[in-house]
């Protein structure tokens, strides 16, 4: 029998994980406009640190693990 919660938890997490390994960057800056609201900079002026492109990166490929893990347990496999 399939878990319905952890099949849906496992897509959402791979779906996640899949665009914050592919496009980093779009990630990291559209998480630094909402770090910025409030801020007097304009939003054309925002532009995510190295270090946070990098460390999206590495959660997207975390996410992907759990989402894969949260799928194979859903299904009974593992």
């Amino acid at each position: 029998m399939v878990n319905l919660i952890g099949l849906i938890m496992g897509v959402i997490a791979l779906g996640f994980g899949v665009r914050a390994v592919i496009w980093p960057y779009k990630v990291a800056k559209i998480s630094e406009r909402w770090d910025a609201i409030g801020s007097k900079r304009r939003r054309s002026e925002i532009e995510p640190k190295e270090w946070k492109v990098k460390l999206t990166r590495l959660w997207g490929a975390v996410l992907i693990g759990i989402g894969v893990l949260l799928l194979l347990m859903s299904t009974n496999y593992v």
